[in-house]
């Protein structure tokens, strides 16, 4: 008992990268299996429109948030000491109020922008935008403030808390009202709530709260000149790239209408948005590690272990997916979804890498090259809004799909070779990782495949939980992931030397 007390401090210790990532990790896992249990049964409370439309509202949310404070709250890790950091965090915070404000201005004309748009089924709920963007930016704000304190226990209980809210909250009104697309707003409204309120509740629990001081305009103005790269070079890419995640959801229903982008939604959700929940994980550790494994010229060793994990993570449920993906939508989420895992099997790729490339973005920030970010995020966006154009021009949603998927995955590809370029990763050991965990899942991904054509539903779904259960245990036992270990690297580049 003794010994796997100590493991289990070993593993959810407070230093180095392995026991942050962890913690961060441990929550993340706990939401992943309560969000797939309860896919199933969203599925058969909504409607693929409702999704679409529920779906809309959260990506306006979600690219507003994007640049409401001009990316400054990034800029919270890079002080020296507290004082800095936290006069950037009073700048964001007021920057974050002002865009708000505009914000609940423009709601005005609600029912004008959605006939500007020829959407007319959101001006509903475009005057919610502004109250829920006010609590995502104080989320973001504390959030940043604490992944600064390395609180991320309290970071892990405040992401849990937000995605539980959420699923608990529209399983309950689409159960027990006749809302539809409002049931799903209302509860991602309802989990932002939570989320805001759990950050708030740790705030007020913290010494520094008690010592908080304000600024001077002085210091405000002598951070926001200091890293000012942020609103000028960051800020737009981050738009960009939150706008390439989401630009599907905005010109889907302009061509193919809401039933369409909400299979479009079904098929991120499957694969994307688990992905990115780790990558988040990662991303927060990433930030504040790396920006210390920079300042010990160390980071080209540090950033290639986190490439590799990621890719050991993403590489069997992409393949899985692109084999098996009609099968497996239709096992968990009810026959009516079976296309939104034909959508998949093309955009998997996208989502695959995108989901690798995400988290490591941070290093851009970390090297102070938001330049460089910005005309890669434009040259990504370009590609992609054409591929958009282009297929939704045809009226084919699967030739859209595949336009789609080339054009976003040969973006993120060129960004991830020059964000490993610039930390110093040769092209070649980020390379070996994507072959290596191919081969390693494609045995399993082929049994699946192959027992597709000739098992039920069912017992193709019961495969695929067997193969994705023997794959992690084995790169585990491969790659000796245990406790205790500092975030170690691969096992055929364990013998080189450390760069």
């Amino acid at each position: 008992m003794q010994k796997l007390q100590a493991r289990i401090a070993q593993m959810y210790t407070k230093e180095g990268s392995r026991g942050p990532v962890v913690t961060l990790l441990s929550g993340t896992a706990v939401t992943l299996v309560i969000s797939y249990l309860a896919l199933p049964v969203l599925t058969r409370l909504f409607t693929d429109e409702a999704f679409g439309v529920s779906d809309y509202f959260v990506t306006i949310v979600s690219i507003l948030a994007a640049f409401a404070a001009f990316r400054y709250d990034d800029a919270v890790m890079l002080p020296d000491d507290d004082r800095k950091a936290y006069a950037v965090l009073w700048l964001t915070g007021a920057l974050s109020m002002g865009t708000v404000a505009l914000v609940a201005i423009t709601s005005i004309w609600s029912e004008e922008i959605a006939a500007l748009l020829g959407l007319p089924e959101i001006a509903p709920w475009l005057w919610l935008v502004a109250p829920v963007l006010l609590l995502i930016r104080f989320a973001r704000l504390a959030e940043s403030w604490l992944t600064r304190k390395r609180a991320f226990r309290t970071i892990t209980g405040a992401e849990a808390t937000n995605k539980l809210g959420i699923l608990a909250s529209r399983i309950g009104l689409g159960a027990t009202t006749n809302l539809g697309a409002g049931g799903l707003i209302g509860g991602f409204i309802a989990g932002q709530a939570a989320w805001a309120g759990w950050f708030a509740a740790a705030l007020l629990r913290r010494a520094e709260a008690a010592r908080a001081w304000r600024p001077s305009i002085r210091e405000l103005r002598s951070v926001a000149g200091r890293y000012r790269r942020f609103p000028l070079y960051a800020t737009p890419s981050s738009l960009l790239n939150t706008v390439l995640g989401r630009l599907p959801v905005l010109l889907l229903p302009v061509y193919f209408g809401w039933d369409a982008t909400g299979l479009y939604g079904r098929a991120f959700a499957a694969l994307a948005i688990p992905l990115s929940f780790i990558g988040t994980a990662v991303a927060q550790v990433f930030f504040v590690d790396g920006a210390q494994a920079y300042r010990e010229n160390r980071l080209a060793g540090f950033t290639k272990n986190v490439h590799a994990r990621l890719v050991m993570v993403g590489m069997f449920p992409c393949m899985l997916l692109i084999a098996a993906g009609p099968e497996l939508f239709a096992f968990v989420f009810g026959a009516n979804w079976r296309a939104a895992g034909v959508y998949e099997q093309y955009l998997a790729c996208w989502f695959f890498l995108s989901a690798v490339a995400s988290p490591l973005t941070r290093l851009f920030d970390i090297l102070e090259l938001q330049r460089a970010e910005l005309a890669i995020s434009i040259g990504s966006f370009l590609l992609l809004g054409a591929a958009l154009v282009w297929g939704g021009a045809t009226g084919n949603i699967l030739f859209a799909m595949g336009l789609m998927a080339i054009a976003g995955s040969a973006g993120r590809i060129f960004q991830l070779g020059a964000m490993l370029k610039y930390a110093g990763v040769s092209l070649r050991d980020a390379a070996s990782a994507y072959v290596r965990y191919a081969l390693i899942a494609l045995p399993l991904v082929a049994c699946v495949w192959l027992a597709r054509g000739i098992w039920p539903t069912w017992a193709v779904g019961l495969a695929a939980m067997t193969a994705g259960a023997v794959y992690f245990g084995f790169v585990a036992w491969r790659e000796k992931i245990w406790p205790g270990a500092n975030m170690p690297p691969p096992a055929s580049e364990r013998s080189e030397t450390s760069e």
